[in-house]
């Protein structure tokens, strides 16, 4: 190669990675912003640190108290959330450090929450030591807080040894985690210039960013600005990819400061806020955020050893504050101003989640049969859409105690994303039996019978190909029913028999969902039909389900093995977590040392109905839940002996539903009425065959109703 030729090559190889790492672009930017939601969240340490190095050292790591606390945040539907690091603890143990962090990001996404990662902080006590933290100062604000590196390095500019060490620190993070999608951004120095080092702290923020753009990571960077230093801000607003800021002030203050930061036409995120005594609220200044559409992080979640429940300067004392000046919870979850949290998910969670189905996106052959969207509308205005291809409930819209429509079901928006989902079951008809056989197998007349194993060594939902996944017969004779049927030939999935199913879906005056299931068999065989829908009475991917109130009218259960098989025992609910007679919240007990649970990963389980007694119908109350914030309350009557609860324990954020929204762990559940899991292989349980000439016949009615406001 000519030398010419080689130089002319590293030029532009030069100027090409000069330039990819090189502030982005404004378009660039709000190309990111418009693929986030409307980011909400808090400043997050677990209550059992005193600050960034109890936090992140091998020793005082706490990853239980983290996923309890992030799954709270999911519950009030954060979305992501601020962490402090510290190059201590990094230093101490580099690889460990690492690892620390992505066992944060698995649990942070496992609960649908991005967090910002902070390097650097020039705030609180000045001399940071690795190793045992010291103990809160009883009524100080943040009496344990470390800065990161320190007053002395920062503005040691000179002292290259720890200049290397530092940048040693931010280069391998960024190289580790560059591209991983989990994270939001990079928030490389808090608060540049406090403890009175004003401008003297811009050489280091200058290098932190030089570090970082030779790292040049997919998320954007930014360095909050707080003060009204004029250089430092200069500096900051012209480096950042996206700007964020602190405001601690009142509605008015908070909106000038949004206008003035606007005008540099970036995304605007705020990620430090709420001061009470200072009157930044959340029920004045979080319309403003969500007018502006910009991202809000709130100062503090869990009170905890941090104090900063207490105010900026505060002195010792034992004696709680009147008012809580950061943070929203109490150590064990309960809320400081239960008004305020309901402030948040009003917020947060869209008041009306109307999504338009078009018909035109559920026509497809399947099988060689017709697949459609059909509508239903009862005279009150409730509408449901259900497709034929498995008998799938794609939209339930009901209203809340304010007279918002909402989109109660899981599901996709067009047919394609049934035939492709991680999750086959959103909205289903089951069949021909719902809930596992043990290892596939039963007997029945002295021959035993093989099906199709899915669910490890056991059969669920019917097998492979169950009713979920088939295309019905659809007669529509008016606008608030819709008839299902389907053969189900002998030696289908395994099962004896030609079974001829018939389902009717009815969408009442009375606001009730009534499914009646029917069915004649030519063979002795066995059925357990069932319906799957995953509920959230928020409207569908608003947050997690753990709030809602719940009650069971069933005072046994049937417990499982590690498999989800039933032992056979009709245990007793009383003394524990599966005692749902009286209302309590879904996550009240979640969290119980118990092998049931465990072995679910969460609630998993069959209930034993009481048998109390009957309306006209003759069905029996099954279960009643409401979403207290909405008013939106769920009646499941039934003919039924069982109640599977489950609480969406299974679904992981990768299922993308109608409103373009993920559906994030227990972010939706079920309430199944059906015969008992197992029941062909457990004599004591009632029985699931259906004989030649018998007719199957089992109702389920979801009846919705409007709980009145406190």
């Amino acid at each position: 190669m000519k030398l010419k030729h080689y130089f002319l090559l590293l030029f532009a190889a030069l100027t090409c990675c000069y330039a990819n790492a090189q502030v982005w672009s404004k378009e660039k930017a709000n190309q990111w912003y418009a693929g986030q939601p409307w980011l909400v969240g808090c400043n997050f340490i677990p209550s059992t640190a005193i600050n960034q190095l109890e936090m992140w050292q091998a020793e005082t790591f706490d990853s239980v108290t983290i996923d309890r606390e992030l799954g709270w945040a999911a519950d009030m539907g954060f979305n992501t959330a601020r962490v402090f690091l510290h190059d201590l603890a990094y230093q101490a143990d580099p690889t460990g450090f690492k690892e620390r962090m992505s066992t944060f990001l698995r649990i942070a996404d496992k609960h649908g929450v991005k967090p910002l990662f902070v390097f650097f902080d020039d705030c609180w006590n000045e001399n940071p030591k690795i190793g045992l933290q010291p103990k809160p100062v009883p009524g100080v604000h943040n009496s344990g807080w470390m800065q990161s590196p320190g007053k002395g390095i920062v503005l040691d500019s000179h002292n290259k040894t720890e200049w290397g060490r530092l940048e040693k620190y931010v280069k391998d993070i960024l190289t580790t985690f560059k591209d991983d999608p989990r994270i939001l951004l990079w928030d490389l120095y808090n608060e540049p210039g406090n403890s009175n080092n004003k401008t003297r702290s811009l050489p280091f923020l200058k290098s932190i960013f030089s570090w970082a753009r030779q790292v040049n990571p997919s998320q954007p960077l930014s360095a909050g600005i707080w003060s009204s230093n004029k250089e430092l801000n200069s500096f900051q607003l012209s480096n950042a990819d996206v700007i964020t800021f602190h405001n601690y002030s009142d509605s008015a203050g908070l909106a000038k400061q949004i206008q003035q930061l606007k005008t540099n036409g970036r995304p605007v995120i705020c990620t430090e806020w709420m001061a009470r005594t200072r009157n930044s609220i959340a029920k004045t200044n979080l319309p403003v955020f969500k007018r502006e559409r910009v991202g809000c992080i709130n100062w503090g979640f869990v009170s905890g050893k941090t104090q900063t429940i207490y105010p900026w300067g505060s002195k010792p004392s034992n004696e709680p504050p009147k008012v809580w000046f950061h943070d929203l919870l109490y150590p064990n979850g309960k809320p400081y101003n239960i008004e305020e949290i309901n402030t948040f998910k009003h917020y947060i969670f869209n008041a009306t989640v109307n999504t338009t189905l078009k018909p035109a996106d559920f026509d497809k052959t399947i099988d060689g049969k017709k697949v459609s969207l059909f509508f239903l509308k009862n005279k009150n205005g409730l509408n449901a859409a259900i497709t034929n291809y498995g008998g799938k409930v794609v939209s339930l819209m009901v209203p809340d105690r304010y007279g918002n429509m909402a989109d109660i079901v899981l599901g996709y928006p067009n047919i394609d994303g049934y035939l492709h989902a991680r999750e086959p079951y959103f909205g289903a008809l089951i069949g021909r039996y719902g809930n596992r056989i043990a290892n596939g197998k039963f007997s029945l007349n002295g021959q035993q019978y093989t099906l199709a194993t899915n669910n490890r060594a056991n059969h669920l939902h019917g097998g492979k190909k169950g009713f979920n996944a088939v295309v019905w017969d659809a007669l529509q004779p008016d606008s608030q029913t819709l008839v299902l049927t389907y053969l189900s030939a002998d030696g289908e999935e395994g099962y004896p028999g030609n079974l001829q199913v018939k389902v009717t879906y009815k969408l009442t005056n009375q606001n009730e969902l009534s499914i009646t299931y029917e069915a004649t068999t030519d063979k002795a065989t066995v059925i357990n039909l069932t319906h799957h829908s995953f509920f959230n009475l928020n409207g569908e991917g608003n947050g997690t389900i753990n709030d809602h109130v719940l009650q069971i009218n069933a005072d046994r259960y049937t417990p499982v093995d590690e498999g989800l098989i039933p032992t056979g025992e009709l245990a007793a609910v009383n003394g524990t977590p599966f005692d749902f007679r009286k209302p309590i919240t879904i996550k009240q007990n979640l969290e119980a040392a118990n092998n049931q649970l465990k072995y679910g990963k969460g609630y998993d389980h069959n209930f034993v109905l009481n048998k109390n007694e009957a309306n006209a119908a003759g069905l029996t109350l099954a279960a009643r839940i409401s979403e207290p914030l909405s008013g939106r309350t769920m009646e499941v009557w039934t003919n039924e002996p069982g109640l599977q609860f489950y609480g969406g324990n299974f679904l992981n954020g990768k299922d993308i539903g109608k409103a373009s929204k993920p559906y994030l762990f227990r972010s939706a559940f079920c309430l199944e009425t059906q015969h008992f899991p197992d029941s062909p292989n457990k004599t004591n349980f009632p029985s699931t065959t259906l004989q030649p000439g018998e007719i199957y016949h089992s109702v389920c009615v979801y009846k919705f109703l409007i709980e009145a406001g406190q």
